[in-house]
């Protein structure tokens, strides 16, 4: 191999291969360990849960469907530029279609996964609405940046003629995902806090509960890859670790799956009337949805009663106590006569 080829190879046009393909090679394998890991959720969830509401496991269907589709591209944009260019550098430097429409799959995955995290906060109360209302805002965003950085990747001939006014799509496009996550974690965790005064359970019980269900683990991920993509827009580091959030996405969705309880009459007293409770059925209905979407039970100001009246009625053939002593003394007195 000349030193030229070699330069070539390492640094094509100012793009350094190892923050690039390299990355995005080392991402793509953590993604698809992760994959495998969602895989036997899903498997899990069809044998706890066969059924689950439509809406639910409709969702579900399409997130796994969209998680694979990811996962496709991810194998064929490497085994294309890593495998069948691999005598022909230069073509690194035109991205393949795979690797050009993978922000708007990753886009997707989060719009689906986070719909399901609106709907848990949107069941905390009227003031979760405003908060869960702006973080599908910024999912909007989100897909509509990641449309355009990708209608900008098919445009270009090859990377190094992108252009410094479009890098912020990319950091812009993973910042708004991180803010929905933040905002949608937050009102859960605040909805957690308000039901469980104590943490009894174990810290590992804990960090599920508070960081892994509520979504804050995406979140936190998600940071990771909008701040790459602010330092760093030419190089694939940021896309790399942002394939490690796309599949928790489906990993928290199926943990918080997996994990609920139907116990929809705890709690529920039959007992002594308040006529401004709500109804009964009202409530178990409300407290079914709720654990149906693994949502913090939120405890009412004044807990639903039934009020039951019991009215015994009793008939006997028998003749009362009274008719019978009466019949007696008559008959006693008959009887002193006649002698």
């Amino acid at each position: 191999m000349s030193d030229a080829l070699a330069a070539l190879l390492f640094r094509l046009n100012g793009v350094n291969i190892y923050n690039t393909y390299g990355a995005y090679l080392l991402g793509t394998c953590a993604s698809l360990i992760l994959y495998g890991v969602s895989l036997h959720q899903l498997y899990r969830y069809f044998r706890l849960y066969p059924t689950d509401t439509l809406s639910i496991r409709t969702l579900v269907v399409s997130l796994m469907a969209l998680e694979t589709l990811q996962a496709s591209l991810l194998i064929h944009s490497c085994y294309s530029s890593l495998v069948s260019n691999y005598f022909n550098p230069s073509a690194l430097m035109n991205a393949v279609w795979s690797l050009k429409i993978e922000p708007v799959v990753v886009a997707l995955i989060t719009l689906v996964a986070q719909a399901f995290f609106a709907r848990r906060a949107s069941l905390l109360g009227t003031r979760s609405l405003i908060v869960t209302g702006i973080a599908i805002l910024a999912l909007m965003l989100h897909l509509s940046l990641a449309i355009a950085a990708a209608a900008i990747f098919f445009r270009i001939v090859d990377l190094h003629r992108l252009k410094h006014s479009s890098e912020w799509l990319f950091s812009a496009s993973v910042s708004s995902a991180t803010v929905a996550d933040i905002l949608l974690a937050g009102t859960i965790i605040r909805g957690l806090r308000r039901t469980r005064a104590t943490l009894d359970d174990s810290s590992l019980d804990g960090f599920t509960l508070y960081v892994v269900n509520t979504g804050l683990l995406t979140g936190i991920f998600n940071a990771i890859p909008a701040i790459l993509a602010a330092c760093y827009p030419r190089s694939f580091l940021w896309a790399a670790f942002n394939f490690i959030p796309a599949r928790l996405y489906a990993n928290t969705l199926l943990s918080v799956l997996n994990s609920r309880k139907f116990l929809v009459g705890r709690e529920i007293k039959i007992f002594g009337p308040d006529p401004s409770s709500r109804g009964i059925i009202a409530r178990a209905g409300r407290l079914a949805t709720v654990e149906r979407w693994g949502a913090p039970p939120v405890p009412d100001q004044i807990p639903a009663i039934i009020n039951i009246s019991v009215t015994a009625e009793q008939e006997d053939d028998m003749p009362s106590t009274t008719d019978s002593i009466h019949k007696l003394n008559s008959g006693t007195s008959t009887v002193g006569m006649e002698m």
